[in-house]
């Protein structure tokens, strides 16, 4: 838009000026969610802590308009919090009903930090609805770095203790493979596992495979339930995922009940696997 087509929009009757450079449809409802784009693009910023939350519909938030700037911008609005960052990478961002917003797994973050007495409930909520793996709010937490922060060491104990004993997993299934894969670790026959590991696509979207070995040995193994996979959409899913995650150089191994059940077979089948790997990328 022009300079001209701006002065003439700005002094039409049909709209009215929010902020400088803002403008909003004049008679047209006010919502929360109007007011929390104004702010966004009136500071160029994006919306994150509890308005994050809200947009995310994450459980136990209050609505708060609330906006997220880079560290050397100033800017005050009236009714709204303003947090300045230095850290802020492409993986942090994202859209929610139009509005830029921080990612599901640093609202997560940035909430817990702000209100530590929800933490344990969001925690416990991405992770049991599988929205966020736990490997990668341990992830984001780590890159943003726990020195001098608030509450970063009681969230990362947290969710060390999650990753430790109360991590929710999909599947029986998983779990006596993430077992298995723990007890290769532990006598040595493996190296450590990552759980529902997140790994990016060239998309730019996330797969999250059972238990991986990040790379450089970029091996995963995938728990294939009959009871998960029992339609061909089902299975035809799970395909497409493993031939996404085989695009990315990874190795994806279907592990089956069946392979469960030997597992002391299926423990050196796994280390004979992942060695081969370690051989291969040197």
């Amino acid at each position: 838009m022009s300079r001209g087509q701006w002065g003439w929009l700005t002094r039409s009757n049909d709209w009215e000026t929010v902020y400088d450079g803002v403008a909003r449809r004049a008679g047209a409802p006010r919502t929360w969610e109007q007011a929390e784009m104004a702010g966004c693009l009136c500071a160029d910023g994006i919306a994150s802590h509890r308005a994050a939350g809200i947009l995310w519909r994450l459980p136990e938030i209050e609505p708060r308009l609330e906006i997220t700037i880079p560290q050397r911008r100033k800017v005050v609005l009236d009714g709204f919090a303003v947090h300045r960052t230095r850290f802020l990478q492409p993986v942090d961002l994202a859209h929610r009903s139009g509005i830029p917003v921080t990612s599901l797994a640093r609202t997560v973050i940035d909430v817990s930090l702000e209100v530590p007495r929800i933490a344990p409930g969001l925690v416990n909520h991405v992770l049991a609805k599988r929205k966020v793996p736990l490997a990668l709010l341990v992830d984001r937490l780590e890159a943003q770095g726990t020195r001098g922060r608030r509450g970063a060491a009681d969230l990362f104990e947290l969710l060390e203790e999650r990753r430790g004993r109360q991590r929710h997993v999909d599947s029986e299934l998983q779990r006596q493979l993430e077992q298995i894969a723990l007890h290769g670790y532990k006598a040595g026959l493996l190296p450590e596992p990552f759980f529902e590991y997140p790994v990016q696509l060239a998309n730019g979207r996330w797969r999250y495979p059972d238990v991986a070995y990040p790379p450089p040995v970029s091996v995963g193994f995938e728990a294939h339930s009959y009871e998960h996979h029992s339609s061909l959409e089902a299975f035809a899913a799970d395909a497409e995922r493993n031939l996404e995650l085989f695009g990315e150089g990874w190795m994806i191994v279907p592990i089956t009940g069946v392979q469960v059940r030997d597992s002391s077979r299926l423990l050196g089948l796994m280390a004979r696997i992942v060695a081969a790997a370690q051989a291969r990328r040197g």
